[in-house]
């Protein structure tokens, strides 16, 4: 548990400074993903699951995490009293409605958090949580 610790408090920050206002290529948002995949790769028990490791961990894959990021900085400036930062949110809605169609967030009302884990538990076949040191030893033993 100390190794995701720092991990989030160190690595997290570092490697997503600045991502509301990120440009990303494909192939850049591979590259940033398999350094954050590789944060997790120290763990030697789940090479190819990292995505799951995650998820047990509390933790979203880099593509959720810079999606869920930049949902919630524009659903912020949407209601700032600053007309000029609102009107700049208002500019990047179909960046947002492509970004939230992703996530099945059609409106600035929803919960972006939840709905960002949720497709995230979607995708890796996850209903029920489990523990980080229950999903171990199924690792451990290969089930």
């Amino acid at each position: 548990m100390a190794a995701i610790h720092l991990i989030k408090t160190y690595c997290l920050p570092i490697l997503t400074y600045g991502c509301e206002a990120w440009t990303l290529s494909v192939r850049s948002l591979h590259t940033a993903s398999v350094v954050w995949n590789n944060c997790f790769r120290i763990f030697r028990c789940c090479w190819r699951e990292t995505t799951r490791l995650q998820y047990y961990c509390n933790v979203l894959p880099l593509s959720h995490l810079i999606d869920q990021r930049r949902l919630l900085f524009w659903q912020k400036t949407h209601y700032l009293d600053n007309v000029v930062l609102r009107t700049l949110s208002a500019l990047k809605d179909n960046m947002l409605v492509a970004i939230g169609s992703k996530y099945d967030i059609s409106s600035y009302n929803v919960s972006v958090k939840s709905a960002v884990l949720e497709c995230v538990c979607n995708v890796i076949g996850v209903c029920a949580e489990v523990t980080v040191f229950e999903y171990a030893i199924l690792a451990y033993f290969h089930f």
